[in-house]
């Protein structure tokens, strides 16, 4: 008989390529284990804090709903962080860990975990989070697909490890997997040091986060390393039919971005942006002139560019260089198995993106990469054994020489495509610790 699954932070809505490929395949694992998923938790619910004025009203009238279109009108977000970062003395991260303090005052989700207690006996009365109690109290198992939503102070993390410590309150397995915890923020970082062990399974898909909750699990720190679920995939076999395919006029046009000019038969080195740009919690930067630099020279010394937008952000950066240099740009729009083949295929990929590096090495396709909004990046070069820095993304202009050179020793260095895709096939492998639960 298969176990019933309440899947928390499903991201197959997101446009981000990666958010939609790994819970697709995590969906798959947990179907392939036994599983069946009569219940979902969608990022959106995940992320989506309430209002000031949804407090005295009901949730989903009309007065919520104005409150909510009010407050994007108004962009009372945007004006409250500008105001806080003033008072940080321009320290934008400080700011946003002081307005999440802040609006949590009046939102469902408990911020710190001296709250939780209290939280749990409104869920039970029913006055708080009536639909997950419903998922949690109608399932076996709760996954928790994790992703890198665990990191600062931020609402949707803060959400899952909630739902992670009711379920366990309502005595249903609750396994928390497929993902990176960034716990540096005090305040997280207490409630994972105590909800963590109460957990009937932990897994996650880097070294760094393994090794940074170690302390909170002493007794599982080796079983706790898995894999991304997105290892799994694997870019199309047979290159020169793909070639064929994709070599049609704008076979990966998709509005309003162009690949025109792509030539798959041909040496192309992927290069995409990072998830640590266009964020009101990390330094502004303008990363444009630099990726514009960057390319020219990749051309110059490599191979032809191909610009890789996986999410909207990146698109955002990425549009301006495809203009005015001329480049083909695969966008956000394209489908996920595309974009595997196209970073699977490459030469090589420089980029700050967590799941378009594991799309590229599950081809063997050496990265270079950037930093991320977490450490995410750096612990993917250490967990497939590459021996490159990961470069800072906030300063890009002055890394473009090294990031070249060490992209031109990648491209020549004998035998590390073979090497790669090996190392991918081995975490596609551990991978499969994510549905572990199902699976005994």
């Amino acid at each position: 008989m298969s176990r019933t699954v309440y899947f928390v932070n499903d991201t197959t809505t997101s446009e981000n390529w990666g958010c939609r490929g790994t819970t697709r395949a995590l969906r798959g694992m947990v179907a392939e284990a036994g599983g069946e998923i009569t219940d979902t938790l969608h990022l959106e619910r995940m992320d989506d804090r309430r209002a000031l004025a949804e407090t005295v009203v009901e949730p989903e009238s009309f007065p919520a709903r104005l409150a909510r279109f009010v407050s994007r009108k108004a962009d009372l977000e945007g004006k409250a962080l500008r105001a806080l970062a003033f008072v940080h003395g321009g320290n934008r991260r400080g700011a946003y860990e002081h307005y999440q303090s802040i609006v949590g005052r009046w939102d469902e989700i408990p911020v710190t975990y001296e709250e939780y207690p209290a939280a749990a006996r409104a869920v039970r009365r029913g006055e708080l989070l009536p639909d997950v109690r419903r998922g949690i109290e109608d399932s076996d198992l709760v996954l928790i697909n994790g992703e890198g939503s665990i990191y600062d102070r931020q609402r949707k993390g803060r959400m899952m490890l909630f739902v992670a410590y009711l379920a366990r309150e309502f005595d249903t397995d609750c396994a928390l997997v497929n993902h990176t915890a960034d716990v540096h923020d005090p305040v997280v970082r207490e409630i994972a040091a105590n909800v963590y062990p109460r957990l009937t399974d932990v897994v996650f898909r880097e070294p760094f986060s393994a090794d940074a909750c170690a302390e909170f699990l002493p007794d599982e720190a080796d079983r706790s390393r898995g894999a991304d679920a997105a290892f799994t995939y694997e870019p199309v076999a047979d290159r020169e039919a793909w070639e064929r395919v994709v070599s049609r006029e704008g076979y990966f046009d998709a509005y309003p971005d162009s690949a025109a000019g792509f030539d798959p038969s041909e040496p192309y080195v992927c290069v995409g942006g990072s998830s640590i740009y266009n964020r009101p919690d990390r330094p502004a930067y303008d990363p444009e002139p630099a990726f514009a630099d960057l390319c020219r020279q990749v051309e110059r010394e490599v191979a032809s560019v191909v610009l890789t937008a996986s999410c909207g952000s990146d698109a955002e950066i990425l549009r301006p260089v495809a203009d005015d240099l001329d480049l083909p740009l695969v966008g956000p729009a394209t489908p996920v198995r595309q974009a595997i083949d196209v970073l699977g295929h490459a030469a090589g990929y420089v980029g700050g993106r967590w799941h378009p590096s594991i799309y590229a090495l599950t081809g063997g396709t050496p990265v270079v990469t950037l930093t991320a909004n977490t450490y995410k990046t750096a612990a993917l070069i250490e967990q497939v054994g590459l021996d490159g820095p990961t470069f800072d993304a906030l300063a890009l202009e002055g890394a473009t020489d090294r990031i070249v050179d060490l992209l031109s020793e990648y491209v020549d260095r004998e035998g590390l495509e073979e090497r790669l895709e090996e190392r991918a096939d081995v975490l596609a492998e551990r991978a499969r610790r994510n549905v572990r639960l199902l699976e005994s």
